[in-house]
């Protein structure tokens, strides 16, 4: 059989003779981002493991930034990614390098993170050829497939392959004990966002330069891009900002545009030439942090920012129906108001105008952990690898 077209050669992938060897799947930012630390931990002298970074290329555009972000680069690139490819078109690709890559590799186990295309289908490849699957941030559930569509049923694929689940929190926990998962094959770990937020350097200068032209005043960090979003309820968000601005005199607003152009369109529309509403371009992981941890408030439809708003100390309104990160909520951190313009403007004044209010969600425990998620993922993985016995660190509960 030929060669596929998209696989690319190894790259000096070095396997230690006689080393356990895991390979890390990753195809997204967000993906690069919280895996970087995990990588990192399995390379330390203590691991005793080989890792190999394979990179899907699911996101093209915005992988080779989000590498250089976290000080690392692949071994293996795949770029599966085309034009306006389908879901369905892309983890077909996606399955069929991947089962290239382990035949050639041989890895005694595949690492994937969350609800990715990618995550799917490393999950689907390494089990078809009989390679025990890690799940990193393992157990979220939104129980509905259609909010986050696809990535909840990519969630419950990858959790029927693994042979460890690595729950960021006891609530991930418990959805994967009714699941009927054995309590032996979960580890409770706390999420590595925390890790890789604590890890960011942030003390450097802006690279883009427009953040440093927002006059001064009170900061709301904007973010939409959701599926289920997209259209009237993307038109909701931004008639909320309107308002927002509206009725906070020293309010600026920095919205990074997503690139999927229905998104990005369509905000441009809404929300451009607003007084105090900064449109900018998608911005580096340092600078995304920087920008939260100097805000007021979040505004957000990302997974990903309800993690490290409370890791950071900043309340954050989550603009969907539901979450699979209950946690956030329940500790207080975040508050779920849908799409609703009245909602968001109501809640949002509250936090803004009320200090009582803004004190207790911004001084609440962080749920997601305390910055060692990747150190444990490590230690499980390479006494598992290596036939040891647990030791107790390792099913830690937070």
């Amino acid at each position: 059989m030929s060669r596929p077209q998209w696989l690319t050669p190894l790259r000096g992938v070095g396997v230690v003779p006689g080393t356990p060897s895991v390979a890390v799947v990753v195809g997204t930012r967000p993906e690069v981002i919280k895996m970087a630390p995990v990588v990192r931990a399995l390379r330390s002298a203590e691991s005793r493991v080989t890792c190999t970074v394979v990179s899907t290329g699911q996101h093209r555009d915005l992988l080779a930034r989000a590498f250089h972000d976290v000080g690392l680069a692949p071994d293996i690139e795949l770029g599966l990614m085309t034009d306006n490819q389908s879901p369905s078109g892309f983890v077909a690709r996606c399955i069929a390098a991947l089962d290239e890559v382990f035949a050639q590799c041989g890895p005694q186990a595949v690492l994937v993170q969350g609800d990715t295309s990618s995550a799917c289908a490393g999950a689907m490849a390494a089990t078809w050829r009989a390679i025990p699957v890690g799940h990193v941030e393992a157990g979220l559930r939104s129980f509905n497939f259609q909010e986050p569509f696809p990535e909840e049923f990519h969630r419950r694929v990858v959790g029927v392959a693994a042979q460890w689940h690595f729950a960021p929190t006891p609530e991930s926990r418990d959805n994967l004990l009714r699941e009927g998962v054995p309590m032996h094959r979960i580890f409770v770990t706390g999420n590595t966002i925390v890790d890789a937020v604590r890890q960011m350097d942030v003390s450097r200068a802006f690279e883009n330069p427009a953040i440093d032209r927002v006059p001064p005043g009170r900061l709301a960090l904007v973010t939409a891009h959701r599926r289920e979003n997209q259209g009237e309820s993307m038109r909701d968000i931004a008639r909320a900002v309107k308002r927002l601005v509206a009725a906070v005199a020293d309010l600026q607003v920095v919205l990074p545009l997503h690139p999927n152009p229905n998104v990005r369109g369509l905000l441009e529309q809404e929300l451009g030439g607003v007084e105090r509403v900064h449109l900018l371009e998608p911005l580096s992981y340092p600078d995304l942090l920087k920008v939260l941890c100097a805000s007021t408030i979040i505004l957000s439809d990302s997974g990903g920012l309800q993690e490290e708003a409370p890791s950071v100390g900043r309340p954050i309104l989550i603009l969907r129906d539901r979450t699979e990160r209950p946690e956030v909520v329940q500790v207080g951190a975040g508050i779920l108001v849908g799409t609703d313009p009245d909602l968001i403007v109501k809640e949002a004044l509250a936090i803004l105008c009320d200090p009582v209010v803004y004190e207790r969600m911004v001084t609440v425990p962080n749920p997601f952990g305390d910055g060692r998620a990747s150190w444990r993922i490590a230690e499980i993985l390479a006494s598992s690898l290596l036939d040891e016995v647990e030791s107790p660190t390792m099913s830690m509960v937070l």
